[in-house]
């Protein structure tokens, strides 16, 4: 009867946190001004699949208190398309040359003088025939007065990153 009441309880407890997350629409569309020209790339470009090694229970939590409309991990996709697109990268939905995967490794903030600070570490690799020929983390910083827009920050942060990582791109080129 007590481990039933246990049970019960924290049950009732992870119930109530899920609940109290402040839901945070971050509808994110990429307006960042990044340069690179990816319609030169020797192939099809596609986006693969894209985790969340955070070992949260409900993926949409951004951080304790704050839950996106979505799954972080497809945020983080869906970014990617958009800075892809807006270098008018040949994107295509299965069986590119090239296959960006990745994974969410965490997500840490801190309070800054105009808001939330929120830091984001992705590990993003690129594949080719079936292996990988390139492999970085990256880290996307945004600083806005709400979380949502300091993930929006954040996400465009890592856009740039990326499409600035002279590796990445000889690769496809």
């Amino acid at each position: 009867m007590m481990l039933r009441s246990l049970i019960f309880a924290l049950t009732a407890l992870f119930a109530t946190t899920t609940l109290a997350a402040e839901q945070v629409n971050v509808n994110y569309q990429y307006d960042g001004n990044h340069r690179a020209d990816l319609s030169r790339t020797r192939g099809s470009l596609q986006l693969g699949e894209f985790s969340d090694e955070r070992g949260l229970e409900d993926d949409r939590i951004i951080v304790d208190g704050y839950q996106a409309e979505a799954e972080l991990a497809n945020l983080l996709r869906n970014a990617l398309v958009q800075g892809f697109e807006h270098g008018n990268a040949s994107l295509v939905e299965s069986g590119g040359d090239f296959v960006v995967a990745g994974s969410l490794m965490s997500i840490e903030t801190a309070e800054v003088d105009d808001g939330i600070q929120l830091t984001m570490r992705v590990n993003l690799q690129l594949n080719r025939g079936g292996r990988t020929i390139w492999q970085t983390n990256l880290f996307g910083r945004g600083a806005a007065e709400s979380i949502g827009a300091a993930t929006h920050a954040a996400l465009t942060r890592l856009i740039r990153e990326l499409m600035n990582d002279d590796y990445f791109l000889i690769e496809l080129q």
